[in-house]
């Protein structure tokens, strides 16, 4: 009696386990909201919505959605509460990134207002290194240290951005005036 109560118990326990370790596993994922649009604030490119007036960044295309899928599939928020805010290798051979803050809840994108941002240059042509982006999960402020790159000038220095309502405010960037 012991011994086919014992083998009832095992194949339960057999049975059941593989379905309770399934969704531990599938619960790395917080439930983001799938990805469903890019909204710019401030003047954007004639032809689309999805680009600073005379940006080069198209937050849009093929690649950027891509990344904003990935990241809603597999992070958790870290920015204001609900967002992820995601860092994109734009212009790689010098080291420029772009910044998005992705709501978990729409999957609504809200890009910074700027093409990218890298380390100081110094006087070069180039920074040698991606430039420092610091956030937290606890506030709406994003501040960059390095250079920031917008309608085709650089500008070097500490940057502080807050995103209030549905764009960033604060330093003053040419894509933010009419």
């Amino acid at each position: 009696m012991k011994k086919t109560f014992s083998a009832l118990v095992l194949a339960v326990l057999v049975s059941v386990s593989p379905c309770l370790f399934a969704k531990a596993q599938t619960q790395v994922n917080t439930g983001n909201h799938q990805y469903t649009s890019v909204k710019i604030a401030y003047a954007t490119s004639e032809l689309t919505n999805c680009s600073f007036q005379y940006s080069p960044v198209d937050f849009c295309d093929a690649k950027h959605v891509k990344a904003y899928q990935d990241s809603l599939k597999n992070d958790s928020p870290n920015f204001n509460g609900h967002y992820i805010l995601l860092t994109y290798p734009e212009f790689k051979d010098y080291h420029q990134q772009t910044a998005v803050a992705i709501d978990t809840q729409t999957g609504v994108v809200y890009p910074l207002p700027i093409d990218a941002f890298s380390g100081y240059m110094h006087g070069r042509r180039t920074a040698k290194d991606e430039g420092k982006i610091t956030y937290s999960l606890e506030s709406n402020k994003v501040c960059i240290s390095g250079a920031i790159l917008v309608y085709r000038a650089f500008e070097e220095g500490n940057f502080c951005f807050e995103f209030v309502g549905d764009k960033f405010v604060g330093h003053h960037t040419e894509y933010m005036y009419p």
